[in-house]
């Protein structure tokens, strides 16, 4: 059997991630009166909505600065204005194309910018990354270990806290302790031969991350993450006093871990669906009602799908930079050469 060509494996995965993305969303809203949601959301209180915006802008300078330190570490003379380009075009992108197409062109299309080769920005992405994914599975055990959630039983919430921690223990490790990773793969590899492409791909990428693994830098990044995490609980926070549902912080914040981390999930660019989902059934368990927590869920994806894609799109504009080329080159770097 032929292999499949690149150009139509990424064609499928395109219309999976519109199918999951489509049945998520039905989910959310397959018995919410969308009339009362929409009520729900015309009476939601103004000033509350604003204080969220103001979140939004916390959690992203944090994010923008916390990659401005790690280029900055590599040698790089970057401002904090000339970091943001790149990373709220790399956002903006990620929220309208697939494939994460955002993240390629972060790293390849924006060096003139930060003056870091491609090598040295995927170790600032991947580290950025795993960092993200540590705070926020150690967010998800805290909240779900001290908050009341409703209808899950004790069974599955063990379960889950069981889960978090130990993938949050696994990502710390990955970040802080390259050798003994190389030690557990190179044993893998060696027992199971199947994992050695597999194993290659980890060691490359904790090859990359390696070149930021300090102690004293991964502390400082560490607390610039988990600042900036709480940030953008703060938008479910204030989303939650606007609609009131998710009314308390400990309920925020497990919103926040939950429809984050189902970001993992292949969707449609912005993770319409998915998202909007999760972040709706952790309404309900904290206690609000089906409409109500469809019009968190809508809200809160709203208020950061539309202010992150303007901010990154301005940006690009004032700087002089045109999407076109942008995308362009973003593809040619995602495509692999379709086998003869």
């Amino acid at each position: 059997m032929p292999p499949v060509p690149q150009s139509a494996r990424r064609g499928i995965k395109l219309v999976l991630g519109l199918l999951i993305s489509a049945l998520f969303l039905a989910a959310t809203l397959r018995a919410v009166p969308l009339r009362q949601v929409g009520e729900t959301l015309a009476d939601a209180s103004l000033s509350w909505v604003l204080v969220a915006l103001g979140f939004v802008g916390l959690a992203y300078l944090l994010k923008i600065y916390r990659w401005t330190v790690m280029l900055r570490s590599l040698g790089a003379e970057v401002r904090l204005g000339e970091a943001a380009v790149p990373f709220l075009g790399g956002v903006a992108f990620n929220n309208v194309l697939p494939f994460r197409a955002g993240d390629v062109i972060r790293v390849i299309a924006f060096q003139r910018f930060t003056g870091v080769p491609a090598s040295g920005q995927i170790g600032t992405l991947a580290l950025e990354r795993l960092m993200d994914l540590f705070v926020l599975l150690a967010l998800l055990f805290a909240t779900v270990t001290f908050s009341e959630v409703r209808l899950l039983d004790a069974g599955l919430l063990a379960g889950l806290q069981l889960a978090a921690a130990a993938l949050a223990v696994a990502v710390l490790l990955f970040i802080a302790a390259p050798r003994t990773l190389r030690l557990v793969v190179t044993w893998a590899e060696r027992n199971w031969p199947k994992l050695h492409r597999f194993g290659d791909a980890l060691l490359r990428l904790s090859d990359a991350v390696a070149t930021l693994s300090r102690p004293s830098f991964l502390l400082r990044i560490l607390v610039l993450s988990v600042a900036a995490w709480l940030a953008e609980g703060g938008v479910y926070f204030a989303v939650g006093q606007a609609l009131g549902v998710v009314t308390t912080p400990q309920a925020a914040l497990l919103a926040l871990s939950v429809a984050t981390l189902a970001t993992l999930i292949p969707s449609a660019p912005g993770y319409v669906g998915t998202f909007h989902y999760f972040a709706a059934r952790v309404a309900v368990a904290s206690g609000g009602s089906q409409v109500g927590a469809a019009a968190f869920a809508i809200l809160v994806h709203g208020l950061l799908w539309l202010s992150t894609t303007a901010a990154g799109f301005l940006a690009l504009a004032i700087s002089g930079m045109r999407a076109q080329p942008l995308v362009a080159a973003s593809a040619n770097t995602n495509s692999e050469p379709d086998p003869q």
